[in-house]
């Protein structure tokens, strides 16, 4: 049988027999790109705390929790009720399979495991799971990042209270529908570039212009907080990008989170410069700063690296990711340092540098 890699799914096995881990573990080891093991359903949740597989393999005869205990604990926490669960049984009695899909698992393999059985399942539900992410991607780009023009037309229509301001503001509503109709565009083309395996068409962008953009998305979030915005950008600095995802999906999630976390009356910097071969952007901010911990999962769509804002500001935890997917479409690259706010420190914020290609090879 011939099974493809999956070089970025992770599966978390669960059996209380040491031999059974050794055996699946070591099917798994070199087509996934993280095995974890758990002797029991306790160690499982454990693992869960820190880490959210792709997959999970759980044996139902376990002593103390059994698999259906941690099956129901899964499904009922929001954190985790969406992973795929497949029970390993030694059981095959109708009413256990029923039980096990009533529970919300999604298959069950019998033992002793046959390897091919075993890999066929595994890959229909690393598939499965992946579909699944990349339409969460795309839900992503709809839902969070079309809030910001819709949030910037409705508070540029809560000013207006002439005709003479309406033609003031005439030219940004158009730019700010825009985008909107852009987004709605670049969903559609990603959605048929998956089908067709293709990947985002790179041109010149031109840096200064995109960020000035995205800033008048983002004006309003500025103003509520008093942030002032220090740009020294140069104009002639054009990098290879995808614009509509550059000034949506990337700009706007990096400022929103500078504003989100930077508290009020501070300053966020942005400069570029020129630097062996690349482009590079930098944001700098003076806000709370990113925990070591979250900051190296920062990039982990299954890690949870949402936080709450300086003034109560909610997210969703999943536009880093989606940052580092876009810059790694552009042949590009994205650094990030920061410190977190102590009590007694003044020396806190956080540093993103994105590292563009400035021409096509």
């Amino acid at each position: 049988m011939s099974l493809r890699n999956f070089p970025n799914s992770s599966v978390l096995i669960v059996d209380d027999t040491p031999k059974n881990l050794h055996l699946v573990s070591t099917i798994l080891k070199d087509r996934v790109s993280q095995v974890y093991i758990a002797h029991n359903g306790e160690k499982a949740l454990k693992v869960i705390e820190k880490v959210i597989p792709d997959l999970i393999l759980l044996d139902i005869m376990m002593p103390n929790m059994d698999g259906f205990e941690v099956c129901r604990k899964l499904k009922i926490s929001h954190k985790t009720k969406d992973i795929p669960i497949i029970f390993l049984t030694a059981k095959t009695e109708i009413e256990d399979v029923i039980k096990g899909f009533d529970l919300g698992a999604v298959d069950y393999i019998t033992k002793p495991f046959n390897q091919q059985e075993l890999l066929a399942r595994v890959y229909t539900h690393l598939e499965l799971r992946q579909l699944m992410m990349k339409q969460k991607e795309l839900l992503h780009i709809l839902c969070h990042d079309l809030n910001a023009p819709f949030a910037s037309i409705l508070s540029m229509l809560d000013i207006i209270d002439s005709y003479t301001e309406f033609q003031e503001l005439q030219e940004d509503l158009k730019k700010v529908a825009t985008k909107g109709y852009d987004l709605i565009q670049l969903v559609r083309k990603m959605r048929k570039m998956e089908d067709k395996n293709e990947s985002l068409h790179l041109e010149p962008v031109n840096l200064k212009e995109s960020l000035e953009e995205s800033v008048l998305l983002l004006q309003q979030n500025l103003k509520k907080k008093n942030i002032e915005l220090s740009v020294s950008v140069d104009k002639d600095h054009n990098v290879l990008a995808e614009k509509v995802s550059l000034v949506n999906s990337v700009f706007n999630n990096i400022l929103s989170n500078s504003i989100k976390f930077s508290y009020p009356f501070s300053t966020i910097s942005i400069q570029s410069e020129k630097k062996e071969g690349f482009i590079i952007l930098t944001f700098i901010d003076q806000g709370i700063g990113i925990p070591e911990q979250m900051l190296k999962d920062i990039f982990d769509y299954t890690k949870t690296t949402s936080r709450i804002g300086t003034e109560g500001e909610d997210g969703t935890g999943f536009g880093m990711p989606l940052i580092k997917k876009f810059i790694h479409e552009y042949k590009g690259k994205i650094e990030i340092f920061s410190k977190e706010k102590k009590e007694t420190s003044n020396n806190h914020g956080t540093e993103i540098r994105l590292m563009f290609q400035s021409k096509i090879f």
